[in-house]
């Protein structure tokens, strides 16, 4: 097993204010975008607001508009299948909207035919380099053919923070005898173990959706290298998985524990919503899920709900786990650039952090008062995360075909159809596709 490689500048666990840029030589300079300012108009302002996900923006929208009530943002809500199909259609349209949350995979069309807006000015302007940690900007810039990510411009800025870890129901592992969150993988395993002798569904695994790959990503970046990884979903030139073994052995790994009993019979049929009800119901005592789902959670089970980082598989192995940003990017046919920068300043800053961290999310930069709850617990791992370098990107943004290539190819692992190294070869034979 390698352990994890340093990637990210060191941050203090304390602040998240790491004075880092995004990587890269070929950022467009501010001389070389039009004129920005951050000073905005007093005059009335309709900006609109395009997005898929369910991240914090209603508290968002609410906190910007207040502090600037000539300015109404208008939210167009889609699905996100149809979203990432539909959003260079839009931005293409007449009727574009101001801002648009970033999405990778129709990102890799819209860059290079200019729909979006190159933030650096901005970032220039406001000092974002400056408050924000490489972590969680690089994998907002890239080249102009946005084949890779770390180089290039700034296309989005984040408005809350995504973590992917362990959410756990206190009351069934307590059942179950375990008292402890595991140092361990195998301990961890061992936990397993004891909640499925105690009769009880070990894990919720939606792996219809996006929870059995995000799983299995999450044992990738403990058992394998995280440098490799980051440089596969970078796209650097010539990345590969292909070698290093801690990615097959994550695959095997989630065969057998769907041959030790730990999922619910027929998990690759599983929706993300049903996952949710079995494991707020007390059908499942764990889920290796995101903050996305941290409020349901929270509302459902209250303080008997708790969250850890996987561990790696020795104690004090430096923290790691997938988090990024919801990000969002400015229309390059807005009209009001201006005021959606401002908008998207706001959002990152810690004006904006009580409401990101009321709806379930990591705040881009941290409040100064301690956040309670679960939402504590999500924010102190992801200060972790963030202080040893141990942000992992999703998966799936390494190209835009490989979400449908990882929802596959988990499927075929727990059911036996594919072998752990010949996903890792499917994985690989996408990614060259892509980058060929």
């Amino acid at each position: 097993m390698k352990r994890p490689t340093t990637l990210a500048a060191a941050v203090t666990a304390v602040l998240l204010l790491a004075a880092c840029g995004t990587g890269g030589t070929a950022r467009q300079q501010p001389d070389e975008q039009e004129d920005v300012s951050t000073e905005i108009t007093g005059d009335p302002v309709t900006l609109t607001v395009s997005y898929a996900s369910d991240p914090p923006i209603t508290p968002l929208v609410d906190g910007f508009t207040q502090a600037h009530p000539n300015v109404t943002i208008e939210l167009v809500q889609t699905p996100f299948a149809d979203y990432q199909t539909s959003l260079k259609l839009s931005l293409s349209s007449n009727d574009a909207p101001d801002i648009v949350q970033y999405s990778p995979g129709p990102m890799r069309s819209i860059v290079p035919a200019g729909l979006v807006e190159p933030l650096d000015a901005y970032a220039e302007a406001y000092g974002w380099r400056d408050r924000l940690p490489s972590s969680v900007l690089d994998i907002l810039a890239s080249n102009e053919e946005a084949t890779r990510y770390g180089t290039g411009n700034l296309y989005a800025m984040p408005g809350a923070i995504q973590l992917v870890g362990v959410f756990y129901n206190k009351s069934v592992t307590a059942a179950a005898g375990v008292t402890d969150e595991p140092a361990t993988l195998a301990e961890f395993e061992d936990d397993l173990a004891a909640v499925r002798a105690g009769g009880v569904t070990p894990l919720s695994l939606p792996a219809l959706g996006i929870g059995g790959f995000q799983l299995w990503s999450s044992l990738a970046n403990v058992l394998a290298d995280l440098e490799t990884f980051n440089a596969w979903v970078y796209g650097e030139p010539g990345a590969t998985l292909v070698g290093d073994d801690g990615f097959v052995e994550a695959a095997a790994t989630v065969k057998a524990w769907a041959d030790a009993g730990y999922f619910a019979d027929g998990a690759a049929a599983v929706a993300d919503a049903d996952a949710i009800a079995e494991f707020t119901t007390g059908e499942t005592a764990y889920f290796v899920t995101g903050n996305w789902n941290a409020k349901a959670f929270a509302d459902a089970l209250g303080d008997d709900v708790g969250f850890f980082l996987l561990p790696g598989t020795t104690a004090g192995q430096p923290a790691v786990a997938m988090g990024s940003a919801f990000p969002y990017s400015i229309s390059a046919a807005s009209e009001h650039k201006d005021v959606a920068a401002a908008f998207l300043d706001y959002i990152s800053g810690a004006d904006a952090a009580p409401g990101v961290s009321e709806s379930g999310f990591v705040p881009v930069t941290a409040a100064p008062d301690a956040v309670p709850g679960l939402g504590g617990a999500v924010q102190t791992a992801y200060e972790e995360v963030v202080a040893a370098g141990g942000v992992a990107p999703f998966a799936n943004w390494a190209t835009s075909s490989m979400l449908d290539t990882l929802t596959a190819g988990v499927q075929g692992v727990i059911g036996g159809t594919v072998t752990p190294a010949d996903f890792v070869a499917s994985l690989q034979s996408d990614w060259e596709r892509n980058h060929s």
